[in-house]
């Protein structure tokens, strides 16, 4: 218990140096674990938008469509499947549609598009809506209505009410299209998306392609997105004629980026922590080194090795942990407030549209990151300790008492 007192006095026997180390802590503490909670926001976010917009959790289609979007292979009995999906506990929402992939045409200019025949009536899992800019959404009272994304109405130099064709296959492998009207414009988050995305009435697409009660994807959104492999498993032992897809299938790059949050997260920590532990073993060197004629008189009037180590040991844990409860609270306290108010970051808009994030950030971090940084940095104090330490044992008392004499 001494050790410990005399290692917590000595740090403060040279205030402005201590305080010097603690502001570094802290400030680093809070750096990084708000740098993580920032890029954990960031990624949070765009992961929810993505599969909320397009995605879902689970995606129902024929075998073979998804390999050329095909409209001749749809889905057989949908209605049955989409009956038998309603009664399951787990399923929140379903949307049935049928998709063709063609080309867009104005006047101007052309442009490959994926076409979303959509029911808006019956369809409660129409993301779009929210992100609608101008006009209104697809209503059935007007004759081929068209809802476009603001990116493609500026390639093909278009606006509302504006008029446009859509070319595509239908089921007997010709070519077909018809002519559309903007009744909407909608600006997402995802400068990608806006311009390779257009929906239409469903009775509108379908007929074009020549099959009126045609489906060709069924999305199923679940009530625990991290469930959506054991729900798939599920689903495929009742319909083993369809392909069933979980968001990690359709989007694997948001699988990537999912997998790899946890470790992109404590690799910021841990860079900040290195360069922590060497500020750290900077300062305690010069510490022992200036007190080397104290350290050869202590061990001289007979304090051993182990008590000499463990007193610089201290003093270095002590100098460390100091900072990093303030850094934590300050931490704590920047990410409750900005997961409220968020960040806005519409300054660079253009840039983070290109990459499919939104422009206000929203900061959060589990109370289990908190706790796993609070041990990595005393691991990190701990291991800074070791140098400084070991160095003192290796003081000749003799010499080191006569070296300032």
């Amino acid at each position: 218990m001494k050790i410990i007192k005399l290692g917590w006095k000595n740090i403060w026997r040279n205030p402005m140096r201590s305080s010097v180390v603690i502001v570094a802590v802290l400030l680093g503490t809070w750096a990084g674990i708000f740098s993580a909670g920032f890029l954990n926001g960031m990624v949070q976010d765009s992961l929810s938008n993505q599969i909320e917009l397009s995605v879902g959790h689970i995606q129902i289609m024929h075998p073979r469509f998804d390999d050329l979007y095909n409209p001749k292979y749809q889905v057989d009995k949908a209605d049955e499947v989409k009956e038998t999906l309603q009664n399951e506990p787990y399923v929140t929402d379903i949307s049935v549609k049928s998709l063709v992939t063609g080309l867009a045409q104005s006047t101007r200019n052309s442009y490959g598009v994926t076409v979303n025949g959509v029911s808006p009536a019956t369809d409660t899992l129409l993301a779009i809506k929210q992100y609608m800019t101008e006009g209104t959404f697809l209503t059935s009272d007007r004759r081929n209505p068209i809802v476009i994304g603001r990116k493609l109405a500026e390639r093909l130099d278009i606006g509302m009410r504006s008029r446009m064709v859509l070319s595509f296959q239908d089921i007997n492998g010709e070519i077909t299209g018809g002519a559309f009207r903007v009744a909407g414009i909608f600006d997402s988050f995802s400068n990608q998306y806006d311009e390779s995305t257009v929906f239409v009435l469903k009775d509108d697409l379908n007929r074009l392609i020549g099959s009126g009660q045609a489906v060709h994807n069924i999305r199923v959104d679940t009530d625990d997105l991290s469930r959506a492999d054991e729900y798939a498993r599920q689903l495929r032992e009742q319909f083993p004629e369809l392909k069933i897809k979980t968001w990690r299938d359709i989007a694997p790059d948001l699988r990537y980026i999912f997998d790899m949050m946890d470790i992109s997260l404590y690799m910021v920590m841990v860079l900040i922590t290195i360069g922590l532990v060497f500020s750290i073993i900077n300062t305690m060197l010069m510490a022992v080194l200036e007190r080397t004629r104290e350290l050869g008189m202590l061990r001289a009037i007979g304090m051993n090795k182990s008590r000499t180590f463990s007193m610089i040991m201290f003093e270095t844990f002590f100098l460390t942990m100091a900072g990093t409860p303030l850094g934590l609270l300050f931490s704590w306290l920047t990410i409750s407030y900005f997961s409220h108010s968020g960040i806005d970051l519409s300054a660079f808009s253009e840039g983070l549209s290109e990459y499919g994030f939104s422009t206000i950030i929203y900061p959060e971090l589990s109370a289990a990151y908190y706790l796993n940084i609070t041990l990595l940095i005393a691991v990190a104090a701990l291991l800074s300790a070791i140098y400084p330490a070991v160095r003192t044992l290796k003081l000749n008392p003799v010499q080191a008492i006569r070296k300032f004499n």
